[in-house]
């Protein structure tokens, strides 16, 4: 499991439309202090499902063949509640749809917006360029 990507019997689904921080990103939060932020979104995610039952609508696959999907507990669609937490970004090059959950989380300083976090696609992107030279 990651704050974007979940199991579903033995089968990862993303969190279509939002992006989590990854495995090994770290953030700074309203104090300085860095953490791990990558855990702590896993976390969210994990305790918003605690032991409920996930269900998945699976839209599309990504170029790694993952499936992309909308996935919710309890009727709640946990892309939104990861975005409205601030544990993770809408990725509006994909989709619109969390612009305005990303907003609320921005205007109060929630969870990444707290701090300071670099998003997970310039992460990725810097550590491509970092690890080419």
């Amino acid at each position: 499991m990651e704050g974007d990507t979940l199991s579903i019997k033995g089968t990862p689904v993303r969190l279509m439309g939002i992006d989590a921080p990854d495995v090994g990103q770290k953030c700074r939060n309203r104090y300085g202090h860095e953490l791990d932020c990558f855990r702590i979104a896993t976390a969210v995610l994990a305790s918003l499902i605690k032991d409920q039952e996930v269900t998945c609508t699976i839209a599309e696959r990504d170029r790694n063949g993952q499936k992309l999907g909308e996935c919710r507990v309890i009727g709640v669609d946990l892309g939104t509640a990861m975005v409205a937490r601030g544990w993770a970004f809408a990725y509006r090059s994909l989709s619109p749809a969390y612009a305005s959950s990303e907003a609320f989380a921005q205007s109060r300083r929630l969870g990444l917006w707290a701090g300071q976090v670099e998003k997970p696609w310039q992460w990725r992107s810097r550590q491509q360029r970092e690890q080419a030279r």
